[in-house]
């Protein structure tokens, strides 16, 4: 089993959480930790440790975001941005 389903659950909660108080913060960070759990489903793959970094990365803001909204945001932002630049280093040098 892939580690990066452990993310789901917490994907859903998030999901929960918007739909019980939709904002624009709980929003972007649920819309970007779907994203990044599809980019690193669809092209990553490349280790386990890769899969549990990206799945505990998806998992902790939507955690932190009954607490800390910002903090979220920005730890979300942060995992989405790592993933595109790990996903372009590793095509870029394949080709």
């Amino acid at each position: 089993m892939r580690r990066l389903f452990y993310a789901l659950p917490f994907l859903v909660l998030g999901l929960g959480l918007l739909f019980w108080e939709p904002t624009v913060a709980r929003a972007a960070v649920v819309l970007l930790g779907w994203l990044t759990f599809a980019l690193e489903y669809r092209y990553g793959g490349g280790s386990r440790e890769g899969e549990e970094l990206v799945a505990l990365g998806v998992s902790v803001p939507l955690l932190l975001l009954p607490i800390s909204q910002t903090l979220a945001e920005l730890l979300a932002v942060f995992m989405f941005v790592l993933e595109l630049a790990a996903l372009f280093v590793k095509f870029k040098l394949k080709a």
